[in-house]
C-alpha cells in the first residue's frame, strides 16, 4: 500500500474534481453567451399566405409582413 498524506489525497479526490467542474461551468457559460442572433429568433409560418419568416422579437404571435394575418411561432 501506498502511504499518501491527508493534503495528497484532498488534492487527488477533491481538489481536481471540484476545479473540473468549474472549467466545465465557465466553458458552458461563455459558450452559451456568444450565440448568434439566429438562434434568439422566432420562426413564424403565415397560415394564409404561406410565407415563412423570422422575427428577433421575444412574442407569441406576430404579424405576416405580406398579408399582416397574426400567426404562432412554429419554433422558438
Amino acid at each position: 500500500m501506498i502511504p499518501l498524506p491527508l493534503g495528497a489525497i484532498l488534492t487527488l479526490f477533491v481538489g481536481i474534481p471540484l476545479l473540473t467542474t468549474a472549467l466545465l461551468a465557465l466553458f458552458y457559460n461563455f459558450r452559451t453567451l456568444h450565440r448568434p442572433g439566429r438562434e434568439k429568433e422566432s420562426i413564424y409560418e403565415c397560415a394564409e399566405c404561406g410565407h415563412v419568416y423570422a422575427f428577433a422579437r421575444n412574442r407569441p404571435m406576430d404579424r405576416c409582413p405580406r398579408c399582416s394575418h397574426l400567426n404562432d411561432a412554429v419554433r422558438t
